[in-house]
């Protein structure tokens, strides 16, 4: 979990925090939030803007609401009280208006980022919905590498929001941060293989490893790509992916670190930090 970007006063403590759920701090701004992305701003001046009854339907769709035999006021109204049931209930109802689209509003998600960060709450609002705030230096590497379109960057997407959103899966996560480093290494390691597995480079790589270089020189000072393979191999061995005697599943922890490891070997395949001697 980050550090708050607003430190307390010089001989303060800091506020209490961080928040997993939705502290009564935040309920008020966060329900003013949701009112004002389903709200229709009229032309007219009126008074009382209508709200957008497409959004809610959809919303309440998807949240499994009965909208039968009330107005677009009931119907939030009808929303508001389902959330109050549980705060996972009120975090899902944040993290499908920023994802469920509408065809007459567009979401806010850099404000209600805003009302989680000044609120010390372990969520962070996306375009891909609510995900678990991390350090600023591991998020900036992630939005970096993910800045290039292409088959590595959407990889890594499906596993870090895998790995820190709302609906998280340890399996898919790794499964994904093994797809991003093969995009990634394939056309440098396996050019001629266009099937190379992650297995396939780690193999080449080991069998010819002296005649690649990592930029970085190492403590031997000969640019061995040991050390790379090493952590490709870190990757590779997700639990129960080649067979053999049963483990238990791979933790949300593990594929958190092994998606962030994927994320500095994507970078450096993009920057030709690995490359032939």
């Amino acid at each position: 979990m980050a550090a708050s970007v607003y430190p307390p006063r010089q001989g303060r403590p800091a506020p209490n925090g961080p928040y997993e759920g939705v502290p009564v701090h935040l309920y008020e701004p966060l329900v003013q939030w949701l009112e004002a992305q389903y709200t229709l701003r009229s032309p007219s001046g009126m008074l009382a803007n209508p709200l957008d009854r497409v959004g809610l339907e959809r919303l309440a769709i998807q949240l499994r609401i009965d909208a039968r035999g009330v107005d677009p006021r009931g119907l939030f109204a009808s929303i508001l009280a389902w959330a109050d049931y549980g705060e996972e209930r009120f975090l899902d109802l944040l993290h499908y208006t920023v994802l469920l689209p509408s065809p007459l509003t567009t979401k806010d998600v850099a404000g209600l980022d805003d009302l989680l960060e000044l609120g010390d709450s372990v969520w962070r609002a996306t375009d891909h919905g609510l995900e678990l705030r991390v350090d600023p230096t591991a998020m900036q590497a992630f939005d970096a590498v993910t800045a290039t379109q292409d088959s590595a960057s959407e990889a890594l997407a499906k596993a870090w929001t895998n790995a820190y959103g709302r609906n998280p899966d340890a399996g898919t996560a790794w499964h994904h941060s093994i797809k991003a480093v093969e995009a990634a290494l394939r056309p440098i390691v396996c050019p001629n293989h266009t099937g190379a597995t992650l297995g396939n480079v780690i193999g080449d790589l080991r069998s010819q490893g002296h005649l690649w270089k990592l930029v970085l020189r190492g403590r031997a000072r000969d640019n061995n790509v040991e050390p790379l393979v090493q952590m490709l191999e870190l990757i590779w061995t997700e639990p129960n992916r080649h067979g053999g005697a049963p483990e238990p599943a791979a933790t949300l922890e593990e594929a958190q670190m092994v998606v962030n490891l994927a994320v500095t070997i994507v970078q450096w395949g993009r920057d030709g930090r690995i490359v032939r001697r």
